[in-house]
């Protein structure tokens, strides 16, 4: 089922997509429509990503030097 959203966007970014869009053979929708379909097919990768033993162990010890991290830290 698909749906018809307005989006705001910058005028130059317009154009890019117009661009691309034609370039491509694609309409503008359905460049959106992929784009989101590849954000969420990320999204499922990183959260399935299980880290690995050293990663789980150490993870949080090495600090950035931010002022928030060494009070973390205490």
């Amino acid at each position: 089922m698909t749906q018809k959203v307005t989006l705001l966007l910058k005028e130059e970014n317009i154009r890019f997509a117009k661009k691309s869009a034609r370039v491509s053979g694609k309409s503008m929708s359905k460049m959106v429509d992929e784009y989101f379909d590849l954000l969420k097919r990320i999204d499922k990768k990183m959260k399935n990503e299980e880290l690995s033993p050293f990663a789980k162990r150490f993870g949080g010890m090495v600090s950035t030097g931010k002022e928030e991290d060494i009070k973390k830290a205490r």
